[in-house]
């Protein structure tokens, strides 16, 4: 078998991690809508190009349970059918439901169903004893055809299969009406039109030992291959009159399917990939160990299963971004583990990577440079150069000998021509060399420029550019050259002559820079740096700057070039970037596209002289040539996957999908869409954008796989419209519009208005003729509110002051007798009696008349009002005192009663701790909370008994408390603490 070349290939997975339920599927199938369904042990899976949808939930399914392993599928353009061991499960696209129809029921105990495919109005199904029924998709009858003669299965079941799994041979209906059954000895035909049972295997003398294990079905060119366990492929063409016999020594063939050019199979561990003739061939011995299920989509692409990993897809077209990443071959393999930093393009449109392989990119293959000189393969990586005017290739050999670094120089025809020797420990390591149509070749080198005397061999130095390690040689018109440093500003130098330079500017100056592109047509220059790219106009002034502030994936940029059709392309540790030249939409390129490897590799970058670009990284190179455009063989579709009102599932008669319009009442205003982009093709390329059409004109990016949620809605319209576009082009093709109608409130409504109106104008009648009635009732309230008042003013006249003055009476008499009587000490003590009454009845009297005040006045309020009592009463002692009362309450007590006995329980309290308690430290605090005012009075003293209370003060408090229809709280133990809760509303 001679080596067939796969061509740039590329391998793209579906596993878990994208949302597959589980990494082994056993059935795949590709539908007319656009899915791809996958079967698992939990739960069937649909995907759509760039996302994964599990059917595990219960809604999903009516009145039946829930499908897990699925066996085989069929469709009849509406719906979709799953066979399983509960019988045939049956998919509505519209609704997004399944339904379980039980087509044994009257045929066999055993429920398993098998579909096979849809002829005549008609789904075809078996089970495991080969019982051939059919189900008529619009009348809902099962019919019972036909027992095929075939041993029955043991199980479906993957564990339970004897080694020779059944859906490896699984039936399907061919291009001439038969249905065809493959066992492990025979094969046999069910037609449908002669209703005939046939066995074309009978009519050809076939070892009697064979044992099929795999069977395929080419239906292009009608013809069955079928692997076998010892005796290779053998092939029925022309509707099964001829045979072939392929491939004789390949044995155990478990999987076998085809496409248009290709036949791929599994022997043993090894997984093969022929051409139709068998004649060129692709063999992975390694890393495929695990796979079966092999299927072809559409489009050619192989899907494989690998088991437990999910599903693989095997491009033959190769990516976007063309690589050399899957590739099987062992040089392509060397790019993967070495990185490439280094292209050339050789004379005959080849490429010369890393200075030790030829790259042929029109039959993706790889050979090595000079192989007889195995110095190039392994000391020459990243340092060659081709001359386009000459067609010669210089390349750069490190450490040849000692101090000596040496430079051959090949024909156009890559013959030994020449070679020069040069000390790198004198003039550095070599950095970059350009060519000149009239001029000497510029070499930069870590001491500075140098020319080649070609005569003498000899490297002279620039002496008019004197600067060290020049980077990068960025040729530009007019004999101009722009030279990076490492570390040091870009320089702007003219060409004057074959050895004369002349500096002339900095280019960005402070900013590292790297490579320069000249768009000459627009006097433009992009140029890379460390900061992003710079777009600088023909003075070499800036003009815009691109980095992560406007959607720049990476901005350590290692390589810039400008094709032919107005984008600039940069490499960057982040994978690849466009930037358009007119519109300056930047478009980013990640693994999805292709790309080798996140970073890229500096001066790794090559523009061939057909316009094809090459971007080398760390794990290989990336080459394609613009433009890039996305050209699909699926139509990309916008579907409603799901819709959620106030977190719950919206259900609609005629599906999600098909929703113009959703009209919903004022509280159910949010709203959750998701989304989703179908393309087997690009689908993972293209993004979602959405706007809503009535209120703004600008799209918006919508997060892949994320809803859109529309959160607290007002009254109104909402047209939310969906569109799609991709990387290349930037503009959005509208495709699906549903409009949202949330009601307004009752009270906002035109009728809610009329019946306002109505009952306004019985209600003005009505009031008018009570308004008297009511002036009157409030006349009468406010006379017995100033009633009330004065009660309370009289009342307490008379228990704070009568009470007073009756005492101050009777202790003057007393004195006066004492005094008659010349008992002249005890007359002294009751004098000082009557002045401390005196004294309390001026205060009691300050206070009454401060709480009548209006509260108008800061020097009025509550608050003021204790922190003066405070002052007056610890003034003169040594405790140390704090007040916190929230100011605001002096705007909400008005009533003149609390306010009083507010101030003459914290008085009352004050005095008792000054004259009791021996405290050095007292915290007094009004507050507030929902429903009370909080008086709190706490000091650090020696507390007391409270069962031996002496005097009236803690009476009155609670007195005073019970009239404000408060809470008296009294504690002491570590001290004393009062505390007063007054209700904020009182009956």
């Amino acid at each position: 078998m001679s080596s067939q070349n796969m061509g740039n290939y590329s391998v793209t997975r579906i596993t878990q991690d994208e949302g597959l339920s589980q990494g082994s599927n056993y059935f795949w199938f590709e539908d007319r809508k656009g899915f791809v369904w996958l079967t698992c042990n939990d739960a069937l899976n649909r995907y759509d190009g760039s996302s994964v949808k599990v059917y595990n939930l219960k809604y999903f399914f009516k009145n039946c349970p829930a499908l897990q392993q699925g066996y085989g599928f069929a469709e009849d353009g509406n719906h979709l059918y799953i066979g399983s061991t509960r019988g045939l499960y049956s998919y509505n696209y519209q609704l997004d439901e399944f339904t379980l129809i039980d087509v044994y029921k009257t045929f066999s105990k055993d429920k398993t169903a098998i579909p096979i495919g849809f002829a005549e109005g008609k789904i075809w199904i078996f089970n495991e004893a080969y019982q051939l029924v059919s189900f008529d998709v619009t009348t809902k009858k099962v019919r019972l055809e036909a027992q095929i003669p075939i041993p029955h299965l043991k199980s479906v079941h993957i564990y339970d299969s004897d080694g020779n799994v059944f859906y490896f041979r699984m039936p399907f209906l061919d291009k001439n009406r038969n249905l065809c059954f493959i066992g492990t000895k025979e094969v046999v035909t069910y037609n449908l039109d002669s209703k005939q049972i046939s066995f074309p295997c009978r009519q050809f003398s076939l070892d009697p030992s064979m044992t099929l294990q795999s069977a395929a079905y080419d239906k292009k060119n009608d013809a069955l291959y079928l692997g076998t366990t010892d005796h290779g492929i053998v092939i029925f063409k022309d509707h099964y009159q001829h045979i072939e016999h392929h491939q004789k020594s390949f044995k155990r063939i478990g999987g076998i399917t085809v496409s248009d050019h290709k036949v791929v199979f599994k022997s043993g561990s090894s997984l093969f990939i022929f051409d139709k003739q068998f004649r060129k061939n692709t063999v992975f011995h390694r890393g495929y160990e695990r796979v079966f299920n092999f299927q072809f989509d559409k489009i050619g692409r192989l899907w494989i299963c690998d088991d437990g990993q999910g599903e693989v897809v095997m491009d033959f077209r190769g990516a976007m971004l063309k690589n050399t990443t899957d590739s099987t071959d062992p040089l392509m393999q060397t790019f993967k583990q070495q990185g490439v930093s280094d292209f050339a393009e050789l004379p005959d449109k080849k490429i010369l990577i890393n200075s030790s392989s030829v790259f042929d990119p029109v039959h993706f293959s790889v050979t090595k440079f000079a192989a007889e000189r195995n110095s190039y393969y392994t000391n020459s990586r990243g340092k060659s150069y081709s001359n386009p005017y000459t067609g010669e290739v210089w390349m750069f050999e490190n450490g040849v000998r000692g101090n000596q670094s040496k430079i051959t120089v090949f024909d156009q025809n890559l013959k030994f021509k020449t070679s020069y020797s040069f000390n790198h420990i004198v003039m550095g390591r070599l950095q970059h060399m350009v060519d000149f149509p009239d001029l000497p070749s510029l070499f930069s080198f870590s001491t500075g420029l140098y020319l080649l005397n070609r005569t003498t061999g000899k490297f002279e130095k620039i002496k008019s550019i004197p600067d060290q390690n020049p980077f990068y040689i960025n040729v530009l018109s007019d004999n101009r050259i722009a030279v990076s440093y490492l570390n040091r500003d870009m320089m702007l130098i003219q060409m004057e002559g074959e050895k004369k330079y002349k500096t002339i500017e900095k280019i960005l100056p402070k900013v590292q820079s790297f490579y320069v592109q000249e768009d000459v047509k627009k006097k433009q220059y992009w140029v890379g740096t460390n900061q992003g790219v710079y777009l600088l106009d023909q003075d070499f002034e800036p003009i815009k700057i691109f980095d992560s502030n406007n959607n720049l994936a990476g901005t350590y940029i290692y390589g810039i070039l400008l094709d032919d059709f107005g984008k600039l392309w940069c490499s960057h540790q982040r994978g690849l970037s466009s930037i358009d030249t007119e519109t300056h939409l930047i478009s980013n390129y990640d693994k999805e596209d292709g790309i080798q490897y996140w970073d890229f590799n500096n001066r790794g970058f090559l523009k061939t002289s057909d316009g094809m670009l090459y971007f080398g990284g760390v794990k290989g190179f990336n080459y394609f040539k613009p433009p890039l455009k996305l050209s699909s063989f699926y139509k990309p579709e916008i579907y409603f996957d799901e819709i959620l009102i106030n977190n719950k599932r919206y259900a609609a008669q005629k599906g999600i999908n098909f929703l113009n319009e959703v009209h919903l009442k004022y509280d159910e205003n949010n709203i959750s869409i998701k989304a989703l982009i179908k393309d087997l093709e690009h689908g993972s390329q293209r993004n979602m954008m959405y706007r809503i059409k009535n209120v703004d004109q600008g799209w918006k990016k919508l997060s892949k796989k994320a809803p859109l949620n529309l959160n607290s809605l007002g009254p109104g319209k909402y047209e939310i419209e969906f569109g799609i576009t991709d990387k290349f082009t930037g503009k959005v093709f509208s495709q699906k519009l549903i409009t949202l109608h949330v009601a307004k409130v009752f009270y906002q409504t035109f009728v809610f208005w009329i019946i306002l109106g109505s009952l306004f104008s019985g209600g003005l009648i009505v009031a008018v003729s009570r308004w008297e009635f009511i002036r009157q009732k409030n006349e009468f309230k406010g006379k017995m509110a100033l009633e009330s008042q004065r009660n309370k003013i009289t009342a307490d006249l008379h228990d704070d002051i009568g009470s007073t003055l009756s005492s101050l009476q009777i202790n003057s008499m007393v004195a006066g007798q004492l005094i008659e009587k010349q008992r002249m000490e005890e007359a002294q003590k009751v004098l000082r009696n009557i002045e401390d009454q005196s004294r309390k009845l001026s205060e009691n009297m300050s206070d009454i008349v401060w709480s009548l005040q209006p509260n108008n006045d800061s020097l009025m309020t509550l608050s003021t009002r204790i922190r003066n009592i405070v002052s007056e009463i610890l003034g003169n002692t040594t405790v140390n005192y704090t007040i916190d009362i929230d100011e605001t309450i002096d705007a909400e007590i008005l009533d003149f009663s609390i306010k009083k006995n507010i101030i003459l329980i914290a008085k009352e309290a004050l005095n008792n701790m000054v004259k009791y308690s021996n405290a050095a430290e007292v915290f007094i605090n009004l507050k507030k909370n929902v429903h009370h005012y909080i008086l709190e009075i706490k000091d650090d003293g020696i507390g007391f008994d409270q069962l031996n209370l002496k005097g009236n003060g803690i009476g009155n408090m609670k007195k005073r408390t019970l009239e404000m229809n408060g809470i008296f709280e009294l504690e002491s133990q570590n001290g004393t603490t009062i505390k007063i809760l007054i209700p904020k509303f009182r009956d």
